[in-house]
């Protein structure tokens, strides 16, 4: 991401008063106020001691321009004085830089009519349904059946879609099959941007027992025949494509009839190796996709700190490639912290965004 920001060139406001692109052009800003960082290593302190590295960061600045985006957008996160959501805000970075690449692409590639919007950052709902962000996509889904193994068939669908550079880093796909008696299974491709992870049983304890939770066959009440009579109907979550970046969200804020918005505190254990089982990938892709491109390192954690849901603080700590080792950052201050405290379950702070790099791209 921060290679790809740093491909294009930094236009001043003087020299580019409007522009189409607002949001690709604050991020390269963004990233090119970022200096340097130099690293000292300490002093042996006795004969064989490990060198400890220290670090002097360089002085913080405030990113008003990253703001401003917000009441261009008219986004909802723009609203004043309330609670700014993580990984909402991740999912409104992440759609508006692919929107405008596509737009990009529009005018380089102007007889190219079928234009999607990005991946969406929610999986289907229960009716089978897709979520899409913006408008809806140009020309119709394209549908086709599909001999899975065993020779089973589906009808298989998937909107028109179109990769950009962030989709190349972030993208990846689901698939959701409709399962119904005496009917060909029903299939949806959809792209996603992060994997929502639903950690409100008591059974799950671990980012496995989430993501054994995703794709488990569920029943969905409520379909019903031509002549109105109820037929039982399931539904079935796998994943079709791993993306080069994996962030999974730890949905923590749940909504309750009685107390409206409330958080989950509960500790959720995640491993720095993580390794997508094959039972979670799509039956027609588990030979394909081999042991390296389904195994991930963790590089980044978004915690949030405080037991409300409307309020609180968030907090980052971030592998630094450089100082091969990882840094906490809490606004202006970094410090040095072992991978062990990355990990290492607390009541102040609780996992909110985990990100994972697929290790065979490293």
């Amino acid at each position: 991401m921060y290679h790809l920001m740093k491909c294009i060139p930094v236009y001043p406001k003087l020299q580019r008063p409007c522009t189409s692109t607002p949001m690709i052009d604050s991020f390269v800003r963004l990233m090119n106020e970022f200096s340097t960082m130099p690293v000292i290593p300490k002093a042996k302190q006795a004969a064989g001691d490990k060198v400890v590295r220290d670090l002097r960061p360089g002085p913080a600045f405030e990113p008003t321009f990253i703001y401003q985006l917000l009441t261009v957008s008219k986004s909802t996160l723009s609203e004043k004085g309330r609670q700014e959501d993580a990984e909402e805000y991740l999912g409104f970075v992440l759609n508006g830089l692919h929107e405008e690449m596509l737009c990009l692409k529009k005018l380089l590639y102007p007889q190219s009519d079928k234009i999607s919007n990005g991946p969406d950052t929610q999986p289907a709902n229960d009716e089978g349904d897709t979520y899409q962000h913006g408008d809806q996509a140009e020309g119709s889904d394209e549908e086709w059946e599909q001999v899975g193994p065993r020779n089973k068939s589906s009808v298989t669908r998937q909107a028109d879609f179109v990769q950009t550079p962030i989709t190349d880093i972030f993208g990846g796909h689901m698939r959701s099959v409709v399962y119904q008696q005496s009917s060909k299974e029903s299939a949806t491709l959809q792209p996603f941007f992060t994997l929502q992870l639903d950690i409100q049983s008591d059974k799950i304890r671990t980012v496995q027992e989430a993501l054994e939770s995703l794709v488990a066959r569920e029943s969905v009440q409520g379909y019903t025949t031509k002549t109105k009579q109820e037929v039982e109907v399931s539904r079935r979550v796998t994943l079709e494509e791993l993306p080069p970046v994996l962030v999974l969200h730890l949905k923590r804020f749940v909504f309750e009839k009685t107390g409206g918005c409330q958080k989950l505190t509960k500790n959720i254990e995640y491993p720095v190796d993580l390794e997508i089982s094959k039972e979670l990938l799509s039956p027609g892709v588990r030979s394909k996709i081999f042991k390296g491109q389904r195994t991930y390192r963790l590089f980044a954690v978004v915690y949030h700190h405080g037991n409300s849901a409307t309020g609180g603080h968030y907090t980052t700590d971030v592998f630094q490639i450089g100082l091969n080792g990882w840094l906490r950052i809490d606004d202006q201050t970094v410090k040095v912290i072992s991978q062990y405290q990355v990990v290492k379950q607390t009541v102040e702070r609780t996992a909110y965004l985990l990100y994972y790099r697929r290790v065979d791209l490293l």
